[in-house]
């Protein structure tokens, strides 16, 4: 980048964050998040963009992110939650199964390859989806496509839907600490930016679990190692104690939000959107109903266990895990169900798209394979 081009995205930033400062003070749902979606759309859309994202920065958010969520992963909160995990869990799972069903009905009524398809609508890990759209003989531009438009959608639908489904005064009651509670301390001021008062030490943990943790997800050929990898080596140090203050927190947090919800929307640019144009309408209805089903799951299992219904649909949107994470922390909502529900879920489309990378080579195969209809004569 330029030096311009610096000054810009630095002032872009501030806007956004100043403006999502004003947003969260009249109680509106995840500001950082949807703002720069918006934003960022806007200015892709209408070429004002200062420069692409540097790829450098988007490993470094995405790692920073990993070590957010693994910070999540409470195992004192989680013991209070009990049996009830487990029906949500099952939600989860049939998501994914929902997902696969739903992107065969798309790829046969849209006219769209089925492994295209299959990649674009599955629910969670949009980066490890988009990343392995080449080795899986899907079209990687179609698969981000769809992949950012399901988690633009899910991110500006989330807060909405999470507010008309909430019913504060009655489910399970559970301690609502600040995100990463076990190592962030929720005193300290807002321009603090790791979760202890030593920032030197803490924001070295949290560069050397950044570091360590993708090239540990690189040397476990994880799908987007980079998030996955720091993800589980915090998860692992948090569940074990050793030590404390090193997750991103306040100015840190809301700033790596922020970029996230720029880099879903600043690949929205006019080129992209005038060549998916015609897979618009079809998306949006495919992925709003795929929202609505699992909003009807959601309902079926709140009324047999003892939890919100605005916390079991944020622990199992089809997706948008940032803007749900964001969203839930707005609502003081049940963190450690919908942090451990959504991380498991998108553990377990990683350990999916092996799988499915064979069964896509496996039905491309049968294709060929397939002798042509005669004509007749």
């Amino acid at each position: 980048m330029t030096r311009r081009q610096v000054i810009g995205w630095v002032a872009l930033l501030a806007s956004v964050l100043a403006g999502a400062t004003l947003l969260d003070r009249v109680h509106f749902p995840a500001p950082q998040m949807i703002l720069a979606i918006v934003v960022g759309g806007a200015l892709a859309l209408a070429g004002k963009l200062p420069a692409p994202m540097p790829r450098q920065l988007s490993c470094g958010v995405q790692s920073m992110l990993g070590v957010l969520m693994g910070s999540y992963l409470e195992i004192s909160l989680l013991s209070s939650i009990g049996m009830a995990l487990v029906p949500v869990l099952a939600v989860t799972v049939a998501t994914l199964l929902i997902s696969l069903l739903v992107a065969v009905v798309f790829a046969r009524f849209a006219h769209v390859e089925l492994p295209t398809a299959t990649l674009g609508l599955l629910a969670g890990g949009s980066a490890a989806v988009v990343a392995v759209a080449d080795d899986m003989d899907a079209d990687p531009r179609q698969v981000a496509f769809m992949q950012y438009l399901r988690v633009a959608l899910v991110a500006v639908s989330a807060p909405a839907l999470g507010a008309l489904l909430n019913n504060s005064g009655e489910g399970l009651v559970t301690e609502h600490a600040t995100l990463g509670a076990a190592v962030t301390n929720p005193d300290l001021p807002y321009w603090m930016i790791v979760g202890r008062g030593d920032q030197v030490a803490g924001l070295s943990i949290a560069v050397m679990l950044c570091v360590l943790g993708t090239r540990v997800g690189k040397r476990l050929n994880l799908p987007s190692p980079a998030l996955i990898g720091p993800m589980l080596m915090t998860a692992v140090l948090t569940a074990l104690g050793v030590s404390h203050g090193y997750a991103p927190t306040n100015l840190f947090k809301d700033l790596l939000f922020v970029l996230i919800g720029f880099e879903v929307g600043t690949r929205f640019t006019k080129p992209v959107v005038r060549e998916m144009a015609r897979m618009i309408p079809g998306m949006t209805v495919t992925i709003v109903a795929l929202s609505a089903i699992v909003a009807g799951l959601a309902f079926t299992v709140a009324t047999f266990v003892d939890l919100q219904l605005s916390d079991i649909y944020l622990a199992t949107t089809p997706g948008g895990i940032n803007a749900v994470l964001a969203t839930a922390e707005s609502m003081d909502a049940n963190l450690p169900l919908i942090t451990c529900v959504q991380s498991m879920r998108l553990l377990l489309m990683v350990l999916m798209l092996p799988l499915l990378a064979k069964a896509m080579r496996w039905f491309s195969a049968r294709q060929l394979e397939m002798p042509e209809p005669e004509l007749a004569v």
